[in-house]
């Protein structure tokens, strides 16, 4: 199926010079939440910046509706992977259930 097409397209760019050490910062920073460095400017930029500075996101930020996205497409991933192991009887990897122990604590973290 198709991905539906986007009420408002993303269609305008906005780009800035940075240096490699604001750069780094950044991206250690997006890194830490689990998103690209991209999409953590898009919601520090147009965002209440409080959510960039570690308070607890509401329901109304944009960095909430970023993690909300985020955890659908890993669940998306997943739900693929799974599909395929039932689809070919393999065993699920050894490596899966520490990854959704992490997945699990990470939605704990974002319903408080």
């Amino acid at each position: 199926m198709a991905r539906p097409r986007k009420t408002e397209p993303r269609d305008r760019q906005f780009n800035l010079s940075l240096t490699a050490a604001e750069y780094e910062g950044i991206a250690r920073r997006a890194e830490a939440l689990g998103m690209r460095p991209v999409h953590f400017g898009r919601a520090v930029l147009l965002d209440n910046p409080r959510s960039s500075r570690g308070a607890p996101l509401t329901q109304s930020d944009n960095g909430w509706r970023l993690i909300q996205l985020q955890l659908s497409r890993l669940g998306n991933n997943l739900n693929q992977l799974v599909r395929r192991l039932h689809q070919t009887g393999e065993a699920l990897p050894p490596d899966l259930e520490p990854l959704l122990k992490d997945i699990r604590g990470l939605i704990a973290s974002v319903r408080k």
